[in-house]
């Protein structure tokens, strides 16, 4: 039976890399490009498409790889896609594969290697238990209060303590607060995120209208706030949230919101860099301005749209600003000749992940993104964030074993949280623990290690304890039985506690 399953996966496998092939090469002929790079595309591409070998479902085993591959041909490939197909090159590479595209070839080949060996030794660990859930008052209760107290905290934090993006205000904003203050406020906008996973996971179990109207209401609302302090990805993560939800919990792709998704970045994504172009860069309104003035600051934004995002000097496009191979390029080829390595320097913070400022009042605190810009010599203005990505980071610090070594490691994580897939089980616990590993783990791996992994461990140790609070067995005299059409190899029923706090009402 495996065997069958698998032939037919190695035949899509090749169909679809010989289509790419052939898209690329007719691109290539048709153009008069004599760009070598549709070697290393081809290559990355067979890489990043090997997960359909072994792919068992969105939410399966195999699912997280899957993931992290395609994350990854976007960051190190897409855009050079795009050139090519618009008949435009990115600059001649010498010989056809350069080092620093190895590295990225070599550094996705460990990691596939890593994942498929942790998941193959856990096999006979994944075996299906009596599920261990909340109840569903109880989530409601935690998730709402969570997601009020991490928006509001996020609102206060950037319209009123940390009014700026530059080193000055964020100095400025840290003086103004006691480090056991500073510390709440970070911990409580943590909690943002995991309020809005719990409302949505009620929202799929319950399948409520009344659930799916306030989940609507939550993603609008974020894309507001992250207007107002002009961060994009606060904009869209309510979104992404509930997309790779809906994903990991029925195990399908939600497609309208999806569309939804793409409508976003088509259309919405440039009045964003409208708005931090005119609004704040010209105009200097702060943030606590906007608030009082935001339909004029969005009008704004809208009519300066078409100014800001063509032309010569226009912003970037979504999809230049997730590329990550330059950044990759840069450190590859002057690490070692014009700068030094680091020898782990800039991730000395994971070390001091669980001691509050309070405790280590000067603790290490080290801007990755800002110091590539400066060492590196990127751009005049010292507060500009250069995203390194994990990749790049790792050949900063240590050259060809950091990136061995280290893509090992996180290849090796990825795998182990596959045991929390939702496919054998769907739980709040495993659905929590999956989607900080996408967030942090995958999505954050265009950032600096040390941010990533902080969070990562931090969010990990309040799962945890919140599984440790609110989880029991789902099966008890006092249950809820909610219908699941989505579940094939197991009963076509769930139970749910309908008792608030369990474990403490035990």
């Amino acid at each position: 039976m495996a065997t069958a399953k698998f032939k037919p996966r190695i035949l899509l496998y090749f169909a679809l890399n010989l289509a790419f092939a052939v898209m690329l090469l007719l691109a290539h002929t048709l153009g008069g490009s004599s760009d070598p790079r549709i070697v290393y595309l081809i290559l990355l591409f067979a890489l990043c498409s090997s997960s359909v070998i072994d792919l068992d479902g969105l939410n399966g085993r195999y699912s997280l790889l899957g993931m992290f591959l395609a994350a990854y041909f976007v960051f190190y490939g897409f855009l050079d896609v795009t050139l090519m197909l618009n008949g435009s090159s990115n600059g001649p590479a010498e010989p056809p594969l350069n080092q620093s595209e190895l590295l990225i070839l070599v550094g996705g080949i460990v990691l596939l290697g890593s994942y498929r060996a942790i998941v193959s030794l856990s096999n006979g660990a994944m075996k299906r238990q009596t599920p261990s859930d909340w109840s569903i008052p109880a989530i409601l209760l935690v998730g709402g209060a969570l997601w009020s107290i991490g928006t509001y905290t996020m609102f206060f934090w950037h319209v009123h303590i940390v009014t700026d993006t530059t080193t000055a205000a964020v100095r400025s904003g840290f003086a103004k607060e006691s480090p056991l203050s500073l510390a709440l406020l970070i911990l409580a906008q943590m909690m943002q995120p995991l309020g809005e996973l719990l409302l949505v996971y009620a929202w799929r179990i319950t399948r409520r209208s009344d659930l799916a109207l306030l989940v609507v209401s939550l993603v609008v609302l974020q894309v507001v706030l992250g207007f107002i302090i002009d961060i994009k990805g606060i904009a869209m993560f309510g979104g992404i949230i509930v997309i790779v939800s809906c994903v990991l919990i029925d195990g399908k792709i939600p497609k309208t919101w999806v569309a939804a998704a793409a409508f976003f970045i088509l259309f919405a994504f440039p009045v964003f860099q409208a708005y931090r172009a005119q609004v704040h860069g010209h105009l200097g309104m702060s943030r606590a301005a906007v608030v009082e003035n935001f339909g004029n600051a969005l009008q704004i934004a809208l009519s300066a749209k078409e100014k800001v995002n063509s032309g010569p000097n226009r912003a970037q496009a979504f999809f230049e600003r997730v590329s990550l191979k330059g950044s990759v390029e840069m450190i590859v080829k002057e690490t070692g000749n014009t700068v030094q390595f680091q020898n782990g320097a800039s991730l000395t913070p994971i070390l001091a992940a669980f001691v509050p400022k309070i405790i280590w009042p000067k603790k290490p605190d080290v801007q990755t993104g800002r110091i590539v810009n400066r060492v590196f010599h990127v751009s005049d203005d010292p507060d500009t964030y250069i995203s390194p990505s994990h990749l790049g980071e790792l050949y900063w610090n240590f050259g060809w074993p950091g990136v061995i070594i280290g893509m090992s490691v996180i290849g090796s994580l990825l795998g182990f949280t596959a045991r929390f897939n939702l496919a054998e089980g769907r739980t709040v616990t495993r659905l929590l623990v999956t989607v900080l590993a996408i967030q942090y783990l995958i999505n954050g791996f265009e950032g600096a290690i040390a941010v990533s992994y902080v969070v990562w461990l931090r969010s990990m140790a309040v799962v945890a304890l919140l599984h440790l609070i609110f989880s029991r067995n789902t099966v008890s005299k006092d249950k809820i039985i909610v219908v699941d059409p989505n579940l094939t190899d197991g009963p076509s029923e769930r139970a749910y506690n309908v008792t608030p706090f369990p474990n403490l009402l035990r």
